[in-house]
């Protein structure tokens, strides 16, 4: 099972610039050749703008590879097959919230909707895609943003926690879905066909059969609702009962939640080579530090998949785990993470700077890669 490196650049997400900063020196090759884009960040300002799309970008991209190479100044990206390029439509969701804090649900589907049509979101999509020589494109979806955190730290509500907006939601999946197909027309067959894990085996039949096309690619979504275990293992069941999952030449799951969820995923329907994960905790524990000190980031360790707070009293046990990883797993030396985890200390103890932001990036590295390993 292939675990995907989610790019992100410039703000929150990047560390401020620190992922492009390290990422052709420091980036596994693995990640290099599996990575996941999202088509919002190129594109979609943040919710508090005036417009959802950074004009610029929109008037002057037209292929997310250049971009991505442009960003990491690493023409190796180049030869990347295994591109997957997401949707990044969580920031559409937060735009017309943002801006409509009176509106119903089925309001807020809606003006999404109308974005996309009047914007001709999707005829960017499907230029993109083929400029970008994307080889895996998923097909638009309307995301609940409940897992967003604001910057204070709390979670933004739950907007689509109503059953009753499930219908007018997959109804949108499925124009969006046909819609791209056919605006692809012979490279069609890069299409990763979104399918929400909420939906039961009646629906999913009913949503492949609206379908102008059979897909041969599937992308799992909205995986990280199903918060139980238990809830989980017997969704991805009856998704597999549903769906025969290893009749697709690639099987993608969405955001699939921690280390224990992409464990999950292989114990319960096996180690498929079609099959591949990604979600951003890597991330978030790597940059959960502030330079006040009172939020730490976290180290995962290889041998037990432990997340340990980073702070002075923590340093030894973390250096000394790292230091009986096999030099075989491990993706950086002795020396190199004595240097990240003195780094984020430092960056933890009001002295950040460029070198701290670097070396939380190459700690989100790190934690990427020990999710790597659990997934192979």
């Amino acid at each position: 099972m292939d675990y995907y490196f989610v790019y992100s650049s410039g703000g929150g997400g990047g560390d401020w610039n620190g992922i492009d900063r390290v990422f052709k020196k420091h980036m596994p090759i693995h990640f290099k050749k599996n990575l996941l884009i999202k088509f919002g960040d190129i594109y979609f300002n943040h919710k508090g703008s005036k417009k959802l799309l950074k004009q610029k970008n929109w008037d002057t991209i037209d292929n997310a590879r250049d971009w991505l190479i442009n960003n990491t100044g690493d023409s190796y990206l180049n030869n990347t097959s295994d591109l997957i390029m997401d949707v990044g439509t969580t920031k559409i969701v937060n735009y017309v919230d943002f801006h409509n804090p009176n509106f119903t649900v089925d309001q807020i589907i809606n003006e999404f909707d109308r974005l996309v049509d009047s914007e001709d979101i999707l005829e960017k999509y499907a230029e993109v895609i083929f400029k970008s020589k994307i080889d895996n494109a998923i097909t638009f979806d309307i995301p609940n943003p409940f897992k967003i955190r604001n910057q204070g730290g709390n979670a933004i509500r739950n907007i689509f926690n109503d059953p009753g907006c499930k219908s007018l939601l997959t109804d949108k999946c499925v124009k969006y879905a046909n819609k791209t197909y056919k605006l692809l027309g012979n490279k069609s067959d890069q299409l990763l066909t979104i399918l929400p894990a909420f939906l039961s085996d009646s629906e999913i039949k009913i949503y492949l059969k609206r379908l102008v096309y059979k897909p041969k690619k599937i992308a799992i979504g909205a995986l990280i609702e199903m918060r139980k275990d238990q809830e989980f293992t017997d969704t991805l069941l009856r998704l597999d009962s549903a769906l025969i999952l290893k009749n697709y030449s690639k099987v993608h799951f969405l955001g699939c939640g921690g280390l224990k969820k992409a464990r999950l995923i292989k114990n319960t329907l096996g180690n498929h080579s079609n099959f591949s994960v990604d979600n951003t905790t890597a991330y978030n524990r790597s940059f959960d530090g502030n330079t006040r000190g009172t939020a730490q980031s976290c180290y995962i360790d290889y041998l037990n998949n432990n997340q340990i707070r980073i702070t002075p009293s923590t340093k030894g046990e973390i250096l000394k785990i790292h230091s009986i990883t096999n030099s075989n797993i491990k993706h950086f030396s002795d020396k190199e993470m004595k240097e990240i985890i003195n780094s984020v200390l430092e960056h933890q103890s009001q002295n950040s700077s460029t070198t701290t932001y670097d070396n939380r990036a190459k700690l989100a590295i790190h934690n990427f890669d020990v999710f790597k390993d659990n997934a192979d």
